[in-house]
Parts: structure tokens; C-alpha cells; sequence
């Protein structure tokens, strides 16, 4: 197939350059109501994308249109050329100033290597729905219902330039409800979870669901947040990653681009004067069971560790080849794994005096723009200074200028999906607002 459309391309008048990226998905799903299986389910997919891109001069300046199409399997000769064509019509009325495309490097192409690919696809699934269920073991809690996918990924990149890259990785992912219901209560706490990984790990799914059938017991007996001033917040676990996709944005080429940034290079991030910790970033193509991981972007572009900020500075922008292009740096490629180094204070140091620690919620928010965020309280807990409450309800709102110059985080760290730690981070001049 990949050769048919190649040669329809050589033959096509008018394109002055062309990227496909095709994906072959070899996936497993198993559904499960309690612990009955409910649904199993196979997929292969074969998916093919081709963007074609036209020049063009206007006033004596370059610019570079692109059209991407989507090419079926069982499309025809004819069906695939009509396609690409369709596409290129489109891109010549894109105006975007003029990039190059990737080229071709001579170099071993990179293995990933992965538990996964040692067994049978099929095989690990009853090992995968063995670690579900192996923490459902309370009286007042259960597993409501949950969804078991894993994913083969067959990808390969090339481009009119030469760059032909390959590359096969995996992506589990487990969709679950937790209840719990406390002795003589009418009401049942629910609660949904959802977790990605691309490696096996003999503990994550097992601990994922024992935290979220703990964390629903602690749900089902919350209080009403307090009316809460002048108290840290201590950010624990998901919101962790969102709050840290600030810095990350802040540093992309695009955004520089776009003008949306206000990060400059060797300047501090967190401003002047900081009293708490300095951020340290980088970024990694390779972290252990990341479902982001890969050797390549999406334009081929080969991947290298790269390091973002130093206690605070800026060192680079990070950014595709078109962006980087138009800022005029080399390119580091689209690379999705952030790595945050830990604070200067552990876990129990952060959470000395009173402190609201909050760890889920319905839908916490980071506005990489404006450094605004936000979220609406499902679980947490209020220490008061003697004793400690889980409560509920209420929300908490920020912005990030007013916090990074004085911020503490955790030297304990957590890895979720594309994302390695602190475990904790703890705030000041947040505005809380309570329940009652």
C-alpha cells in the first residue's frame, strides 16, 4: 500500500513536498461489569495519513501551504489519487510562511524495548484482569465496572526528503469505577479513574485501584470544605502534571511564536527574588511505560533528551522543525515526557502546620496562557494543626505569578504516564473558597 501511494505521489504535478504517517494497531478489550466478564473484543487497524504541501511566493516571500488527507485500506488507484489531489487544491489556500521538512540522517534506527513484546499480545490480558481485582478485597467497596485495553502500535514515518523511521510500541489502558458504601448509609460513592501505561509493571494497576477504593472511602465519609483563609494548599498526585504543563508550554517554540509565551531565554521563569524552590525541567523521549514515548515525532524528526529549565532559567525553547525554523534554533522535535527534579522538603516537612492537601478533582485546570487555574474539590484533606478531615466541595482558584516565588516541592517524586515528579507541590495565596 505505502509503495502504491508513494509512486501516485511521484506522478502527481504540483506538490512540492509530502509526509505519510501510517499506524498499524493491534488491539485487545475486555469489559467487565464487577468481576464478570461482560465483552471481549479485538481490533486491527490500519491507519494511513498523507500531507502534501504546496509553495508559493506573494510580495517576494515565501510560504509553504499543507492539506493532510486520510487514505482507507480499501480504497482503490483512483480513490487514493483524487484524495492526495483534493488535499493539495486545499493546501494552496494555507499561508503559512515557508519551513523545510525533515531530512533524512544516516543512523541505526532505535530500539524500544518492552516487556510487552516478549508474549503473546493475547497473554497478558488475564495476567492485566488478574491485577485489577487482586485489590478488591473490602466488604464496603468494589469495582464497579471496568474497561481493559492494550494496543500493539506499528508506526512508520516518511517523507519526500528521505526519512523513512519505524517503530513499534504498546498502549494499556484501564478505565475503572470504584464504590463504596458505608455501613447503614443509603447513598453509594462512585468514582472513575483512568490510567495509561506502555510498559508492564507488575504494581501500577493493582496500587492504582486500591488508592481509588481507599480514596473512595474517604470520599464517602468527607465533610463540607471549611471556609478556609490564609491556609497552604498542598497539590498531591494528577493536578501535579497539570500544574507543571504551565512551564512546558511557556518553553515552546510555537507559543514563542504565537506570542502566548513570556518565558525568555536566560531569564527566570518564577521571576526575581524567589523564597521556595527553583524549577528544574527537562524533557525525556524515553520514560519508562510512558505512552508518549517514541525515538521520532510525527515529522520524523529524531528525539534527544533536552533540558528545559535550570533552577528557574530557561536554558531553551523546545519545538518542531517549522517552529524552531521561524524562531531560527535547532529543532529538538515534539517531545512529550516532562521530568520535574524533586524539592528541597519531604513530604512530611511540606505538610507541617495547617494545610488543605487536595489530591481529586472534578476537572483541575492550568491556563498555559495566562497562568490561571482552577478546580472544583472532590477529595481532600484539612489539617487544622492537631487532627486531619477529609472533606469535599468547594473549589480553589490562582494564578500562577502569584505563587511561584514562593512554592515548595516534594523531594518524594511520582511518575504518571508522561510524567515524572514531585509528588507534592505546596502553595501559598490561594483563594479557597468553602462550603459552609
Amino acid at each position: 500500500m505505502i509503495e502504491k501511494i508513494k509512486e501516485i505521489l511521484s506522478k502527481l504535478d504540483g506538490i512540492d513536498g509530502w509526509k505519510l504517517n501510517e499506524k498499524r494497531i493491534e488491539s485487545k478489550e475486555l469489559f467487565f461489569i464487577k468481576k464478570e466478564l461482560d465483552m471481549n473484543r479485538a481490533k486491527d487497524v490500519h491507519h494511513i495519513k498523507i500531507t502534501v504541501y504546496k509553495d508559493f511566493e506573494e510580495d517576494g516571500k515565501k510560504y509553504r501551504g499543507s492539506s493532510t488527507t486520510t487514505i482507507h485500506p480499501t480504497m482503490n488507484d483512483e480513490d487514493i489519487r483524487n484524495a492526495i489531489k483534493s488535499a493539495l487544491y486545499a493546501a494552496g489556500f494555507v499561508k503559512n510562511e515557508y519551513y523545510p521538512l525533515v531530512k533524512p540522517k544516516v543512523e541505526i534506527q532505535p530500539v524500544m524495548e518492552n516487556t510487552f513484546s516478549k508474549h503473546s499480545h493475547s497473554s497478558w490480558m488475564p495476567k492485566l484482569t488478574e491485577e485489577i481485582f487482586k485489590a478488591d478485597k473490602y466488604n464496603n467497596g468494589w469495582v464497579n465496572s471496568a474497561e481493559l485495553f492494550l494496543d500493539k502500535i506499528n508506526t512508520r514515518i516518511l517523507n519526500s526528503e528521505g526519512v523513512d523511521a519505524s517503530y513499534e510500541t504498546y498502549r494499556g489502558e484501564l478505565e475503572f469505577i470504584t464504590s463504596w458504601k458505608e455501613d447503614g448509609e443509603s447513598e453509594e460513592v462512585e468514582l472513575y479513574n483512568d490510567i495509561v501505561f506502555s510498559d508492564y509493571d507488575e504494581k501500577l494497576i493493582t496500587e492504582s485501584v486500591d488508592e481509588m477504593l481507599q480514596i473512595s472511602k474517604d470520599k464517602a465519609i468527607a465533610k463540607p470544605t471549611p471556609v478556609l483563609k490564609d491556609i497552604a494548599v498542598i497539590l498531591t498526585g494528577e493536578p501535579v502534571k497539570e500544574f507543571f504543563n504551565y512551564y512546558y508550554d511557556q518553553a515552546g517554540a510555537r507559543s514563542v511564536y504565537e506570542q502566548t509565551s513570556i518565558a525568555k531565554i536566560d531569564e527566570s521563569i518564577q521571576g526575581d527574588a524567589i523564597i521556595g524552590d527553583k524549577v528544574n525541567i527537562s524533557l525525556d523521549p524515553f520514560i519508562h511505560s510512558s505512552t508518549a514515548s517514541a525515538p521520532y515525532d510525527e515529522d520524523g524528526h529524531k528525539l534527544a533528551n533536552v533540558s528545559l529549565y535550570e533552577d528557574g532559567i530557561l536554558k531553551r525553547y523546545w519545538g518542531s522543525t517549522r517552529f524552531s525554523h521561524y524562531l531560527g534554533i535547532k529543532p529538538t522535535g515534539n517531545i512529550r515526557n516532562i521530568v520535574v527534579e524533586g524539592g528541597s522538603k519531604t513530604l512530611q516537612e511540606i505538610k507541617e502546620g495547617p494545610y488543605l492537601e487536595l489530591k481529586v478533582f472534578s476537572d483541575f485546570q492550568m491556563d498555559t496562557l495566562t497562568g490561571d487555574f482552577a478546580g472544583e474539590i472532590r477529595l481532600g484533606w484539612y489539617n487544622d494543626g492537631q487532627k486531619t478531615i477529609p472533606v469535599t466541595g468547594g473549589s480553589i482558584s490562582g494564578n500562577i505569578s502569584d505563587v511561584h516565588k514562593e512554592m515548595y516541592l516534594s523531594k518524594e517524586t511520582q511518575k504518571i504516564n508522561n510524567f515524572s515528579g514531585p509528588k507534592s507541590i505546596k502553595l501559598l495565596n490561594i483563594s479557597i473558597a468553602g462550603v459552609e
